[in-house]
């Protein structure tokens, strides 16, 4: 059994950098969708529920996932730095996800006043049939 606990100690290092990866992750996720030809990835989960969407918020979708690739990227910087030790960026880390959340919303509105949009959870329920579509027996 010790055997096993050792192991385990040895991979304890490589897993505190798992946030890092998936934010890596992520940044490329999203910004694989921006080439030439592709739909990005916000237009796609947009699209479902609004198939229709204006010229404006189609180059709004693009400019967004762009901002959320590069935000990724940056929060994988950060989040690389917690584990040399500046824990205080995790918390940094965490407002500026709220931040950019709720300040898009904000900028949304602001930009598309008479546009609707969908609510919180159906945006939740949008992005989740785009990242896992149906398979279809």
């Amino acid at each position: 059994m010790k055997p096993l606990f050792e192991s385990l100690a040895l991979l304890a290092p490589a897993l505190g950098y798992l946030p890092t990866l998936v934010l890596l992750w992520l940044a490329f996720f999203f910004g694989r969708t921006l080439r030439p030809g592709a739909v990005p990835l916000i237009e796609r989960i947009a699209r479902v529920g609004k198939p229709d969407l204006s010229p404006a918020l189609c180059r709004y979708t693009r400019c967004l996932t762009a901002m959320w690739s590069l935000y990724f990227l940056a929060a994988a910087a950060l989040s690389s730095l917690t584990q040399l030790g500046l824990e205080r960026a995790g918390v940094g880390l965490a407002a500026v996800s709220t931040l950019l959340f709720v300040g898009e919303v904000w900028v949304r509105r602001l930009l598309f006043p008479r546009e609707w949009f969908p609510g919180l959870f159906q945006q939740v329920r949008d992005t989740v049939s785009v990242w896992r579509p149906r398979r279809d027996a």
